[in-house]
């Protein structure tokens, strides 16, 4: 029963996070933008350029979402 009862927690959790980050998405898609330019891995890139496709988005918009969830978690505020 711990087990069951830390994963309904931990699935609380991410509901919670990825409905505040949903929020913060939708904030920022109305803000004015900043050209942000990053050296990354092959892969990676690859990797944000398929899930942009398989989702029918920009490459932008899953970047914003996936900064927006990673912040907060190691934000010093």
């Amino acid at each position: 029963m711990g087990k069951e009862g830390n994963l309904a927690e931990q699935t609380g959790r991410n509901t919670e996070k990825s409905e505040e980050a949903q929020e913060q998405v939708e904030k920022a898609a109305e803000e004015e933008t900043k050209r942000l330019n990053a050296n990354v891995p092959e892969s990676l890139h690859q990797a944000v350029r398929m899930e942009a496709a398989r989702r029918g988005v920009e490459m932008k918009q899953v970047m914003v979402e996936a900064l927006t969830e990673y912040l907060p978690n190691y934000s010093s505020e």
